[in-house]
């Protein structure tokens, strides 16, 4: 009975929040109290939405300045003790019916990384999806080689107390891992972070340097979680419309939040924390569906204050959800919105702890249970508030009798526009009257809090600024339409965010406190330029038949996120496999055996060998334009195009035929560093 009301405490804040505007204007000390709270609401509105814009920007000027930092060489100039391949990266993507194209999108990107040699990806399977072994076989296989460690694992189906969802299924991946790598292998469990990855995530290439370099300086590396600034720009040309608003105004909350220095941080969907953090608390919670909050609330509790959340500004990459027509997007946007609004499951879990006690202090504890509680219950409220807080009281109370205090209901300011008085409708006469006499005036008359929301419109338009700024450039396959449709989407903000951020917010909450569980559902994300699974790629078309040349991972990563130069050669049929490196103006080839341990090296300059051999083949280069087109080039030494990337198993043999006939195995590419 106790945790059944528990469960119900977010929809009764909700509810009275929200509610109040239409039943406290009637009762003189109930409008008096909601007087005094609307105005104290507004004035932090304003506070919060010049903050907000103020802090977006900051964070853009931080992304650029990020992603073009050298991590490895600012690290060796400090000149510190622990060697910079010290720490080891494991990536864990749990993922569920996810399309096959997809995954290998997200390999691709973190394949791209400067050091992938330092990532360990744990590819989270669920057993009950059809044919997954299988799956998993061709993405091991595919990308054989390009990590440090590839592998997957199977989670069973109907354990019981768990709940089907992303957070069970990591906490077996882990576990799984530990088995391999530590209690198998030997390996230290200190030198690893753990990223919690969405199967839709494309990484920056410079991602997990940067990771790198704040993981081996930081003061408290395993008390740390660092989160990324994600942005659901991957796809968001293709979705709807007005769900680009809901979409777009998420990467603006979340990037904001991790510069205001007020705020309560929490981790969100992609994130970053020590194995030995995470080990220390036995991992994630299998009955728990938002995994990503309450993992940070389970470390704070159990472990205390020094758990924090440090941000890494390089930008991620998340798909919006896509699904084959415009109405079951809807429709799943509403429900992967009702799930992340689920995590309002965890108020009775915070404030349990708050009474509880435990590691944490009492002010910690409660910081973050109120931070919980407040933006659950801001999400379903503040629409109401912000929407209908000024206007519905006013017009009661003019119109209707209501009972709001002089001082608040008192129209003392007035603006040039179109002022509504929709209550003199029912007179035929004010039809043609322009006034207040009639239905429309060429005034709008203000309140005081309606004087505070019309000082939050300059903020509004640098928020819709910083949301173009941070989109990829329209795709040549999108109309220009599209663009105006985008700019006529902002003034249906209200109708738009109500349908698709605070009512799927308030299901959630109903749904809890009438005691049923979530079945958690997969959302449709990716784009719908994926080819079907049967289909062979241009590039698999090619190949000599009977040959798998692998050139279906060349993927086409958003120029905004992949914007740094690679090389690609490929050499005439010979014994050895040789990688491609760029060193400066040099290119070391590594003779490499599987699991791409370097047993030889060669260092070529200008077509010679340092051996003094001549090199007796021509240099070919590779260029993926991103349509599928292989174009070849033989100048022997030009590097690729900034943009450029594709990403090829240092240990796999295969052959390409190329225009003239000639056929040539083995291709590898390396960044220019």
């Amino acid at each position: 009975m106790v945790e059944r009301l528990l469960r119900a405490i977010p929809f009764l804040i909700s509810a009275f929040i929200a509610s109040s505007i239409f039943w406290a204007p009637w009762h003189s000390w109930t409008a008096t109290l909601l007087a005094g709270s609307l105005t104290v609401f507004f004035v932090y509105w304003v506070i919060r939405s010049y903050s907000v814009t103020i802090a977006a920007w900051i964070a853009i000027r931080r992304l650029n300045q990020w992603v073009k930092v050298d991590w490895a060489a600012r690290y060796r100039a400090e000149e510190r003790d622990t060697p910079w391949d010290w720490p080891r990266h494991m990536v864990i993507i749990p993922n569920y019916k996810e399309p096959e194209q997809g995954l290998e999108r997200t390999l691709a990107a973190l394949a791209a990384q400067k050091h992938p040699e330092q990532l360990v990806i744990v590819l989270a399977m669920e057993d009950r999806e059809a044919d997954v072994h299988e799956k998993a076989r061709r993405l091991t296989s595919k990308f054989a080689g390009a990590f440090g460690d590839l592998f997957a694992t199977f989670h069973p189906a109907g354990i019981p107390g768990e709940a089907p969802g992303k957070g069970s299924n990591e906490a077996w991946a882990a576990r799984q891992a530990y088995l391999r790598l530590i209690e198998t292998a030997g390996d230290d469990l200190d030198r690893y972070s753990v990223t919690s990855c969405d199967a839709d995530a494309i990484f920056h290439p410079n991602h997990f340097a940067a990771t790198n370099y704040q993981f081996l300086t930081a003061e408290d590396r395993y008390r740390t979680f660092w989160q990324p600034a994600i942005f659901n720009t991957n796809n968001i040309w293709e979705v709807p419309a007005p769900l680009r608003i809901p979409e777009g105004l998420s990467g603006v909350n979340r990037a904001s939040n991790l510069i205001l220095p007020f705020s309560v941080k929490f981790p969100t969907s992609c994130y970053t924390l020590s194995w030995r953090m995470l080990h220390e608390v036995d991992y994630w919670d299998e009955e728990v569906i938002p995994e990503d909050w309450h993992i940070y609330m389970k470390c704070t509790f159990s472990l205390g204050n020094r758990v924090r959340v440090k941000p890494i500004w390089i930008p991620l990459g998340n798909d919006c959800v896509l699904s084959e027509t415009s109405a079951k997007t809807f429709r799943a946007h509403y429900t992967q919105a009702k799930r992340h609004a689920w995590g309002a499951s965890d108020i009775p879990y915070a404030w349990r702890a708050v009474a509880n006690g435990g590691p944490a202090s009492f002010f910690r504890r409660l910081t973050l249970a109120s931070a919980l509680t407040k933006v659950h219950t801001f999400w379903v409220a503040q629409w109401y508030l912000v929407t209908l807080g000024v206007l519905l009281p006013a017009k009661m109370t003019g119109s209707f009798g209501a009972s709001m205090p002089e001082w608040w209901s008192h129209k003392a300011f007035n603006i040039p526009g179109i002022g509504l008085h929709p209550e003199n409708i029912v007179n035929p006469e004010a039809w043609l009257t322009i006034g207040q006499a009639g239905v429309i005036e060429p005034t709008i008359w203000l309140n005081f809090c309606g004087l505070l929301l019309t000082l939050c419109l300059p903020p509004l338009v640098g928020i819709v600024a910083f949301e173009a700024k941070i989109r990829p450039a329209r795709p040549a396959g999108i109309s220009r339409i599209e663009t105006f449709k985008q700019l006529g989407m902002w003034p249906l903000m209200a109708p738009i965010t109500f349908f698709w951020a605070s009512l799927p917010a308030l299901d959630a909450q109903l749904h809890l406190a009438r005691g049923r569980d979530l079945i958690y559902r997969v959302a449709e994300k990716g784009s719908r330029a994926f080819r079907p699974a049967d289909e062979p790629s241009t590039l698999d078309r090619v190949a000599p038949e009977g040959h798998h040349p692998h050139s279906h991972l060349m993927t086409d990563i958003a120029e905004e996120i992949l914007a740094m130069p690679s090389i690609l050669t490929l050499s005439p049929v010979h014994e050895p496999a040789w990688n491609v490196v760029a060193d400066d103006d040099r290119y070391v080839l590594k003779d490499t055996l599987l699991g791409g341990m370097t047993v030889s090296e060669t260092v070529l300059h200008g077509g010679q060998s340092t051996r003094g051999h001549a090199h007796p083949w021509p240099e070919i280069y590779v260029c993926n334009t991103g349509r599928g087109t292989l174009f070849l080039d033989h100048d022997g030494g030009r590097p690729m195009t900034p943009g450029t990337r594709v990403i090829v198993p240092s240990n796999v043999h295969h052959r390409v035929a190329t225009e003239d006939g000639v056929t040539f195995t083995s291709i590898f590419e390396g960044p220019r560093r």
